[in-house]
């Protein structure tokens, strides 16, 4: 559907989906790339509280080594 649409980007997380967009040539983004976006583009002013409210309140998993590597990319490292 995305090579229908002509989309250049695709948000997916579960990890064959991102891997079969790839081979389509497809940029793929996933939930924490979206939140770095918006980090860096001064959407939201604090990544580590959103990332948190997606482990606690929706049950996303990540992690502990990816999460820290992340708050650091962002600066909110601890």
């Amino acid at each position: 559907m995305a090579l229908e649409m002509g989309a250049r980007l695709v948000l997916l997380d579960e990890k064959e989906a991102r891997e079969f967009a790839r081979k389509l040539d497809l940029k793929v983004l996933g939930t924490i790339g979206l939140l770095i976006w918006a980090k860096k583009e001064g959407f939201i002013d604090n990544f580590k509280v959103y990332l948190d409210a997606l482990q606690i309140k929706a049950g996303f998993r990540v992690s502990q080594q990816h999460y820290k590597h992340v708050l650091k990319e962002v600066n909110e490292e601890k």
